[in-house]
């Protein structure tokens, strides 16, 4: 991992994604010069899909939630270096992907501060031929073996003692191969084995019942749920 200070900027990236950095990729008009856009993803916020020389990435802008968002949209009361959003998401994502878990590589993050505020950005390897479960399941439904593979990839995590902040059924993913990989790590964490793995699959549920009264006609069962806890507990 490289480290760039720059006036009030500050940059972590691994050299291994790029084929030269520049510190001109955190800023989305750079790639829409270079003609290098490949798609968004849009939702509370915009997540950008581009491409440089060595490959597909993801360029997301961090945006806090909740009544404090509409005053402070993208804004955060500075912290050290290392716990900054964007950092910590980068030093989760480099020790699942070191230890082989289904995980975008992170390639960049990036902090700039403002007297007692900072805003951040990270840059990451996209997944290629992937597609989020809600997206899956509002056309057509996965079987059994799919969604026992799902479960044992969940529980990898769970082994590694990664608590997931924000474990839902966006951020599974399902690429061509049947391969699944869970996204967005922002404000996840490592813990020691206890009560929150539960909670972790309790909140999944839930979104799976959410989605599931939000879209008519959505592919998901109670059933294909047990078929993803045969798979957690098995593993």
């Amino acid at each position: 991992m490289e480290r760039i200070e720059h006036g009030s900027e500050i940059i972590w990236y691994d050299p291994e994604c790029f084929g030269a950095f520049k510190r001109d990729y955190f800023e989305i008009d750079y790639w829409r010069e270079q003609n290098a856009i490949r798609g968004k993803s849009v939702g509370r916020n915009t997540t950008w899909f581009v491409e440089d020389e060595v490959g597909h990435k993801v360029l997301r802008h961090y945006y806090r939630g909740g009544m404090i968002g509409r005053v402070m949209e993208d804004t955060f009361l500075h912290v050290a270096e290392s716990k900054s959003r964007a950092m910590a998401e980068f030093t989760v994502l480099a020790k699942l992907h070191r230890r082989g878990l289904p995980v975008p590589r992170p390639c960049a993050a990036r902090m700039v501060r403002s007297n007692l505020v900072y805003r951040a950005d990270i840059i990451l390897t996209r997944i290629n031929n992937a597609r989020d479960l809600v997206a899956i399941l509002k056309e057509q439904a996965l079987n059994k073996q799919e969604w026992q593979g799902i479960g044992r990839t969940i529980r990898q995590f769970h082994d590694a003692g990664l608590y997931h902040a924000d474990l839902n059924s966006h951020n599974v993913l399902l690429d061509d191969s049947g391969k699944s990989w869970l996204i967005d790590f922002d404000k996840c964490h490592f813990r020691q084995p206890g009560s929150w793995s539960r909670e972790n699959m309790e909140r999944l549920l839930r979104s799976f019942r959410k989605e599931q009264g939000l879209h008519p006609g959505f592919h998901w069962s109670e059933q294909d749920w047990q078929a993803l806890l045969s798979g957690y507990r098995a593993s």
